[in-house]
């Protein structure tokens, strides 16, 4: 084997192992942030329907019922 070749060896294989590498946290990356999102979507989803439930449609429902005797 020549040196030539050893090098272009060498040069290759650290030009697939830097895009596996690279394409491999990309993927990481964006199963990570999906996964977040979703469960920052469904946190906040759930706060807000126990927000509207206990706070909102009380208070609303007064000011109805305020409204309605004015």
């Amino acid at each position: 084997m020549t040196v030539e070749k050893m090098l272009k060896d060498a040069v290759g294989l650290s030009v697939v192992g830097s895009v596996q590498r690279s394409v491999q946290l990309s993927v990481e990356l964006s199963i990570e942030l999906s996964v977040e999102d979703s469960v920052e979507d469904s946190v906040w989803l759930s706060v807000w329907d126990s927000v509207k439930d206990s706070v909102w449609r009380p208070v609303h429902a007064q000011i109805l019922e305020y409204a309605y005797e004015c």
